[in-house]
């Protein structure tokens, strides 16, 4: 069973185009029917083996902790239509940015992970302006080109991950989270203030992303690498 204390959350961080984090062979065969129609549906093999792999690690990490198989597992979707196990033992969140995953397990019930690499080319204006308060957009105005870059992808994620934890996703306005920071990481989510949510920054070995986990719950982060 898991060794997950019960306010943990366990953050994994890998890599989606090596082989050395899972072979695509091996992980394709854990995965469902609907799992491989989805898969075949992808025009490029990259973008294919980035869905294998990481459904895939979900299916590997929660048999490590469940000491079943990884092909065994059979997800339901929520009223949100966010995936979940049938018991409610384990919870996890998945998400990846290009190359970049990261996954969330816990037994808390309600948990959100995002990651964003800082190299990522969006329209940090044209997307503040849609996402951001006015005083986040100041916040970034007031920054240089790379520490704006940087406040960017922290606050986005730090949103995006409370969206998740809930299942709401774009449900909730990302102008509706309001989000406070204690210097570059995101500290306290503010608004909604209903149901109350908790946020924390992960500080991944290499710090090429942007990675915020977001629970209903106070938690513990433990970071596991691959």
């Amino acid at each position: 069973m898991s060794s997950l204390e019960p306010d943990e959350i366990e953050v994994i961080p890998f890599l989606l185009d090596e082989e050395e984090t899972l072979p695509v062979d091996e992980a394709i065969e854990w995965l469902s029917d609907e799992e491989r129609a989805r898969a075949d549906a992808f025009r490029f093999p990259v973008h294919r083996d980035r869905f294998v792999r990481g459904r895939g690690m979900v299916r590997r990490v929660l048999g490590e902790h469940l000491g079943q198989s990884p092909a065994s597992f059979r997800f339901e979707l929520g009223n949100r239509g966010k995936p979940h196990l049938p018991g409610g033992e384990l919870h996890f969140n998945l998400s990846h940015s290009v190359d970049r995953a990261a996954l969330a397990v816990s037994r808390l019930p309600s948990i959100g992970i995002d990651i964003e690499r800082f190299d990522r080319d969006v329209d940090i204006d044209g997307l503040s302006r849609r996402c951001f308060r006015q005083s986040e957009c100041d916040r970034l105005a007031g920054l240089d080109e790379e520490a704006r870059t940087r406040a960017f992808f922290w606050t986005w994620t730090a949103k995006e991950a409370r969206m998740k934890a809930t299942g709401e996703g774009f449900g909730l306005a990302p102008q509706k989270i309001e989000i406070s920071f204690e210097g570059e990481w995101p500290e306290v989510c503010l608004e909604p203030a209903s149901p109350r949510a908790y946020v924390a920054p992960v500080h991944l070995p290499d710090r090429g992303a942007a990675c915020t986990v977001a629970a209903t719950s106070p938690f513990r982060i433990r970071l596991r690498e691959v």
